[in-house]
């Protein structure tokens, strides 16, 4: 029911802000606002999202900084990710925006936080941003075509009509450019630089990975968006206890609600350190970049710990590796071929329209055992 709210809701405010939009194209073209491209002196960045997209969005920032190296970048992120945004080198600000207290179900109906959104819209016109880029979404399109910006950026297909004055060719799709590509693509024609968080010197590592033996694995098994990208618990108890066999130490990281199956495994795997919980955001950065090797789905830490330098396998099977793998080369994706997949569609939470998630069922653990046996050789 409050999927469906939210579907009708926003259709109601796309179909009035179209019109909005329009005028302001028209104002915009009046006044000439736009049509001077020079090298811009401020560049806003936005992406609205959770903390993957946050983290693969940060190769935008990069381009900005190797494209325009005195330019002042700031990037806008919901305020839980902050932490992530300041350990990014190539951004001089954070500015904290969540779509979520206007779009989510009862809380659009409180007309005080409708307020609290219409002055940081004008708090952010006031700017007067010299370049503003939409790295993806409706919202982050349609923040971006209000912010005053003198040029405004993003992918065409990603926003409502009239959002921007450079509407860019392209879109994400199954089979298509990695995320990160994508977000580097708006800046201008650079590889992605994988490594992405690189202010690292100061992350707190929690007390219970001191003195550990190495190598160190850090596993993550939850998955916050879709319950479909979750691996069977009988797997990750023979994947990490295998690893843990062979001389490994297994640290299992994750929320609160993933303790009961840290209390499960350490049944069986030898000398399992139990995270789950336990981790600030900050703490949850340090213990990834500490990691010889990260086991993760397809989730928020997995693409953390690649941007922090870390080599992960990532186990994958309603979400495509191309676009939605780690994406750097010393990295592992790992997923089965099926005839129905990847069938992420990027309009919802990941789910299996069979409620079987064979793909992830018969992802075997010896897969993954010999992917992280391999990388720890090396």
């Amino acid at each position: 029911m409050k999927r469906q709210t939210r579907a009708v809701l926003g259709r109601i405010i796309a179909a009035l802000l179209v019109p909005l939009l329009g005028a302001i194209v028209l104002w915009r073209k009046t006044l000439g606002v736009g049509s001077d491209r020079g090298e811009p002196r401020s560049v806003l960045l936005v992406r609205l999202d959770l903390m993957g997209d946050v983290v693969n969005g940060l190769q935008a920032a990069h381009a900005a900084r190797r494209k325009w190296p005195g330019a002042h970048i700031a990037f806008m992120a919901p305020p839980q990710w902050r932490a992530i945004v300041e350990c990014c080198t190539a951004v001089d600000e954070t500015i904290g925006l969540d779509p979520a207290v206007v779009t989510h179900w009862p809380a659009c109906l409180d007309p005080r936080r409708w307020w609290n959104l219409l002055r940081a819209l004008m708090s952010l016109r006031r700017r007067r941003f010299d370049l503003a880029v939409s790295i993806y979404g409706p919202i982050a399109g349609t923040v971006v075509a209000l912010s005053g910006g003198r040029e405004r950026r993003g992918y065409r297909r990603e926003a409502p009509p009239f959002s921007f004055d450079r509407a860019i060719v392209g879109e994400r799709r199954n089979g298509g450019p990695h995320e990160s590509e994508l977000a580097a693509r708006l800046i201008g024609d650079d590889l992605p630089t994988w490594r992405t968080i690189d202010r690292t010197d100061d992350l707190p590592v929690p007390s219970a990975l001191a003195g550990i033996g190495r190598p160190l694995v850090v596993a993550h098994a939850g998955a916050a968006h879709g319950d479909a990208k979750r691996w069977r618990e009988e797997h990750w108890e023979r994947t990490l206890a295998e690893l843990a066999a062979g001389g490994a130490t297994v640290a299992l990281i994750g929320l609160a609600g993933d303790r009961a199956l840290a209390r499960r495994l350490q049944g069986s795997v030898h000398c399992l350190i139990d995270l789950t919980g336990e981790t600030s955001l900050e703490s949850l950065m340090g213990t990834l970049q500490a990691a010889e090797l990260v086991i993760s789905t397809d989730s928020g830490p997995a693409h953390l710990a690649r941007a922090l330098g870390t080599r992960v396998v990532a186990l994958h099977g309603p979400t495509d590796t191309a676009l939605h793998g780690p994406g750097d080369p010393s990295c592992t994706a790992l997923r089965v071929d099926m005839p129905c997949g990847p069938c992420y569609d990027f309009r919802r939470a990941a789910t299996c329209q069979f409620d079987d998630t064979l793909c992830m069922e018969w992802l075997h653990p010896d897969r993954v055992v010999d992917a992280a046996r391999s990388m720890l050789a090396t």
